[in-house]
């Protein structure tokens, strides 16, 4: 009896050890996007997003949206700390939105997201550059 209590009391420490060091590895930050937006390869609508930088040495960044669920995993290139707030920053051709850099809050690093976009988004540009040209839009981070 004295030997079962002692390994569920180790197996309880060890799952929260692992725990705490999974949710360490994590960052996360929430944005209001007013807009809807390509991540990756796939477009999500206007709304709130929960980002979640996976790890510290993970090229991975999570987008959810806190409302309807709707996630996908993009992968990034790490980027050395600026001086800059949190944000999400994103390039404009037209009327539409590409995810194209992450920074978190407190001089992080920042994620530089490649995408497939840029090509679509500098086709849209040229195509469209009488009706709204192309920019950077920056968003701050909760």
């Amino acid at each position: 009896m004295k030997r079962n209590a002692i390994t569920i009391l180790s197996l309880v420490v060890m799952s929260l050890l692992l725990i705490s060091t999974a949710a360490h590895g994590q960052s996360r930050e929430k944005a209001n996007v007013p807009f809807a937006f390509h991540a990756g390869m796939k477009q999500l609508p206007a709304g709130t997003y929960e980002i979640t930088v996976e790890g510290r040495n993970s090229n991975a960044i999570m987008i959810r949206n806190v409302e309807t669920w709707e996630s996908v995993l993009v992968t990034a290139r790490r980027e050395q700390p600026g001086k800059t707030d949190g944000k999400l920053v994103f390039n404009r051709a037209g009327n539409q939105y590409f995810l194209a850099e992450v920074w978190r809050n407190s001089g992080s690093e920042g994620m530089i997201v490649p995408t497939y976009e840029q090509k679509l988004a500098k086709e849209l540009q040229l195509a469209q550059a009488p009706s709204g040209g192309y920019e950077k839009v920056s968003l701050a981070l909760k």
